[in-house]
């Protein structure tokens, strides 16, 4: 890996974090365990086996105001927070749970401190507290709540959420909408709205998901398939909600909610230990 590092005590605190070896799944587990009765022996262990994975973060979000040390500083704090709250009875890496959290504080911090981040502060302050409230929501609750839910956790107009959703599947297009289809440009979306910068590495990781999303959804029955598709506006580009889709299959609206419950329960089973295994593969690389 280059060396683009000016400050001494940065490259020897990087060269220091890349020699800690990563624990296993039975290891994260244990100290996950310790850490949240309050050991902080276990705490800094956690800590200190992931601090690899922060620096990779925070590099992709250097000269937008804030230096290197200092994106650091707010992933680790990100990643503490993760621990706090890691679910460590379910079978998933620390780290797979923790990114959203450490890149939700080095962003926060960078709204924060610059302007750099081209969104209405208003409107890009209620697309944080949709997505964090989400992210709380699932790690609670363990599924990603409807709009709705979201509208009353926050006190927020449905529609206001309804808005703050629909920009960002626009913008990512789901990863998965360029199924059968030649949109390439299709999985990197996130990646060009944020203004981050990515690298073959990065698109490898990104286009190999969403392949795999896209082979778990033709692996779904007919009704499931049709229901996932349907929903996220995957066949045409129009979304329909449950109360749409259960006049068309003759369902009731929950029941159409079940299913699709269902299907992405198997998606997320489907996907997530090939996304563990691509995170680790990327933070090997030099």
């Amino acid at each position: 890996m280059e060396n683009i590092f000016n400050d001494k005590a940065l490259q020897q605190y990087l060269n220091e974090i890349s020699k800690i070896p990563a624990l296993s799944r039975e290891e994260e587990q244990k100290y996950a365990k310790l850490a949240q009765n309050g050991d902080q022996d276990a705490i800094d262990l956690l800590v200190k086996s992931n601090l690899k994975f922060v620096v990779r973060v925070a590099s992709r979000y250097q000269n937008r105001g804030l230096s290197l040390s200092e994106l650091i500083s707010e992933g680790n704090m990100g990643l503490i927070k993760a621990i706090g709250m890691f679910d460590y009875t379910k079978d998933i890496k620390l780290i797979s749970y923790a990114v959203w959290w450490i890149k939700q504080k080095i962003t926060s911090a960078l709204s924060e401190k610059s302007n750099t981040i081209n969104y209405p502060s208003a409107k890009y302050s209620l697309k944080n507290r949709v997505r964090y409230t989400s992210e709380q929501i699932f790690g609670n609750k363990g599924y990603y709540p409807e709009p709705e839910e979201i509208a009353a956790e926050l006190n927020v107009p449905t529609e206001a959420v309804h808005k703050v959703l629909a920009d960002k599947i626009n913008t990512l297009s789901l990863d998965v909408v360029s199924s059968g289809s030649n949109n390439q440009d299709a999985s990197i979306g996130d990646f060009i709205s944020s203004g981050e910068k990515f690298d073959p590495k990065t698109l490898y990781y990104r286009e190999k998901l969403s392949n795999k999303i896209n082979d778990s959804i033709s692996r779904l029955s007919e009704r499931e398939s049709y229901i996932i598709k349907a929903y996220f506006g995957l066949d045409s580009g129009k979304k329909r909600n449950f109360a749409k889709l259960g006049k068309e299959l003759g369902l009731s609206r929950e029941r159409v909610r079940q299913i699709q419950k269902e299907a992405l329960d198997k998606i997320f089973k489907d996907t997530v230990e090939e996304r563990e295994k691509d995170i680790d593969w990327i933070l090997t690389q030099e």
